[in-house]
């Protein structure tokens, strides 16, 4: 093999050490944020609090991870992801630990917060990472088995906290949860070499990868204003409410509705997860065939909203639930990587983290409204009206993913022009 040769081998390689490691990452940022819900009816058991009370404990979750995506984007672009990316694991797996010794329901809101504002770093961190160590004509894949791995996180919950919960108690669920993510935090530091930002990529020595200088004349006002990326922020905020009654509520919804026990609740809730990772990897590639998001939203929501409107009004045997809620799962999941492309392409160059965090922060400001509204929701008596308003919020993704379209169509063209 000749040197050019050995060079191409040895750049594939880190790349995938790369993507590996931060890809784990992402598999633990959704592990944390479906392990709560999990743990939802013991927590209610226990402490008799209300779903609207529950809802509050993933909301304010949300809240901290909304409130900080943007700013850590911004500081991760001047500073490198390196340490926040550790320090945010480190944040979010401590909260866990303390919730699992918490003896009553308000630590819980508070220790919630906490974790949300450790979870905040993981999107821009990540995306800022991958851009910056993964060559342009394999990003679209990159990005298909990043998300993968965030929903892998979410699928694997389930076999990992229920076995926990019904064996032990929820509070031992939650701190083998926040040890496993300890763990986690040790693997990053140990190999903290490949967490580079973009002007590292570009040459600079600056041991965190700080941003290029062309990006810090960027303001953040004249970044907000930018309308494609204000679209996407509401894409995101609808997609997050889209699946958000799904996930947070279907452990509880299902044995109500259908009278089925909650294992078979779970293992639909577990079939939802891995739908959309699955979707994930299939989006990949339907990403690399078509960079049309608003075409690859459009009729992957369509088929969603049938199909979780079939839950709502249809009575099924619960194999059959299973079976439609990892479809509905797999629907979401293919238009991700479209989706994270199309970020990519109307961001200004060194502002990845920027333009990351602020359009993810969209899954933060959803995950705060979302358990409020399916907890209301439950709490009304009215169960099916979870899956009747996410179909609502999906019809609304694909009228937001129209409209992003449109808006990014002459920012693309003025950057490929440059």
């Amino acid at each position: 093999m000749d040197s050019a040769g050995v060079n191409e081998a040895q750049i594939i390689r880190r790349e995938r050490a790369v993507l590996g490691l931060v890809s784990a990452a992402h598999f633990f940022s959704h592990f944390f944020i479906l392990a709560l819900p999990l743990l939802f009816l013991a927590i209610k058991s226990e402490y008799g609090v209300s779903f609207k009370e529950l809802g509050l404990i993933t909301a304010l979750y949300g809240a901290g991870s909304a409130i900080g995506q943007y700013p850590m984007g911004v500081l991760a672009d001047r500073f490198g992801p390196r340490w926040f990316m550790i320090c945010g694991m480190i944040v979010v797996s401590a909260a866990y630990i303390l919730m699992g010794v918490s003896e009553s329901y308000w630590p819980l809101v508070v220790l919630a917060l906490l974790a949300g504002l450790g979870d905040s770093i993981f999107h821009p961190t990540d995306f800022i990472v991958i851009t910056a160590s993964i060559r342009q004509e394999r990003l679209g894949r990159a990005y298909a088995f990043h998300a993968f791995m965030g929903f892998a996180g979410f699928a694997a919950a389930p076999l990992i906290v229920d076995p926990l919960r019904s064996n032990w108690d929820w509070h031992v669920a939650a701190m083998v949860c926040g040890a496993l993510g300890l763990v986690m935090a040790l693997l990053l530091l140990l190999s903290k070499n490949l967490l580079i930002g973009e002007a590292s990529k570009e040459g600079d020595n600056n041991e965190a990868g700080a941003i290029a200088p062309n990006n810090r004349s960027l303001g953040a006002l004249a970044f907000l204003r930018s309308p494609p990326l204000l679209m996407l922020f509401l894409f995101y905020i609808a997609a997050a409410l889209a699946g958000n009654g799904i996930q947070q509520f279907t452990p509880s919804a299902l044995p109500i509705m259908y009278g089925i026990d909650e294992s078979w609740a779970s293992r639909a809730l577990l079939g939802f997860g891995l739908g959309i990772a699955l979707g994930v990897l299939a989006g990949g590639i339907v990403a690399e065939k078509s960079s049309k998001l608003e075409i690859v939203a459009t009729v992957s929501y369509l088929i969603a909203i049938i199909l979780v409107l079939m839950v709502a009004f249809m009575r099924m045997p619960a194999p059959v639930i299973v079976l439609v809620i990892f479809a509905t799962g797999f629907m979401t999941g293919i238009v991700m990587p479209s989706r994270d492309l199309l970020v990519r392409s109307v961001a200004p160059k060194g502002a990845s983290g920027k333009a990351f965090g602020f359009v993810n922060s969209g899954f933060g400001y959803g995950a705060i409204a979302g358990p409020l509204i399916f907890g209301w929701i439950m709490d009304s008596g009215y169960i099916p009206g979870l899956y009747i308003g996410s179909g609502v919020f999906m019809a609304v993704v694909i009228v937001t993913a129209l409209a992003a379209a449109h808006l990014a169509r002459p920012h693309i063209a003025e950057q490929a022009a440059e």
